[in-house]
């Protein structure tokens, strides 16, 4: 699992997943995205568009990516899901707490 913080301009951040986002990694995972918090005021897109696996924690993690961006004023979007994933959005009930691209 690799995530990549990229700052487009200076109103938009993309974090870039790629790989599988599950038990084994969401830890270090959510320390690589622990700068995702330094920016306010802006839009943050979650690019999912390498993401092959999403289980249970990942989806924990990027829920507290949402908790800290409403508290950053950030508004945070998802783009790119690939259908195994966004079956598992489906499935949970997700696709109904999140904003997409």
């Amino acid at each position: 699992m690799e995530a990549t913080i990229r700052k487009d301009d200076d109103r938009r951040v993309t974090l870039i997943l790629d790989g599988r986002l599950d038990t084994s990694v969401t830890q270090q995972t959510e320390k690589e995205v622990e700068p995702l918090f330094d920016f306010v005021n802006c839009e943050i897109i979650i690019d999912c568009s390498r993401l092959e696996y999403i289980s249970s924690s990942g989806l924990r993690l990027l829920m507290a990516i949402n908790q800290r961006c409403i508290a950053q004023h950030c508004d945070l979007y998802i783009k790119g899901l690939q259908p195994t994933v966004h079956d598992v959005f489906q499935t949970t009930g997700f696709v109904h707490l999140f904003k997409f691209k």
